[in-house]
């Protein structure tokens, strides 16, 4: 499919930062930010740690973050993965979070559903 960039806003307690150009990889699972953006901005650290395979073949330990994230116009809470020196990601955990799917043959994202609205279904037994 080839990769593709966006503008993202991270925001957690003490602030939020602007990252430019963040590649948006449908190979990853979480979001991954380098451990220093999540420090400014103070993010919620879960007490838990994860195993991630890098596309490059090297193994790291990484924190787990809850953040809210911002992409193109829609923000919402997510979890992200956040290391030292990370390459900034966006992972389709964020994007099925924000409500964003990727169309790979114009390379953007397009929406799924209405922003800021989370879907919740329950099956009714007849």
């Amino acid at each position: 499919m080839g990769h593709f960039f966006v503008d993202i806003v991270v925001k957690g307690s003490r602030g939020e930062e602007k990252l430019e150009k963040v590649m948006v990889d449908t190979g990853a699972s979480y979001t991954v930010l380098d451990l220093d953006i999540v420090e400014r901005v103070s993010t919620w650290r879960i007490p838990f740690r994860i195993t991630l395979e890098l596309g490059d073949g090297r193994v790291v330990e990484a924190e787990v973050h809850a953040a809210i994230v911002c992409v193109e116009g829609r923000c919402a809470p997510t979890l992200v993965a956040s290391f030292r020196g990370a390459k900034n990601v966006v992972g389709v955990r964020t994007l099925e979070d924000l409500g964003l799917a990727v169309d790979p043959v114009n390379k953007k994202l397009v929406p799924v559903r209405p922003p800021n609205i989370a879907y919740f279904y329950t099956l009714q037994s007849s």
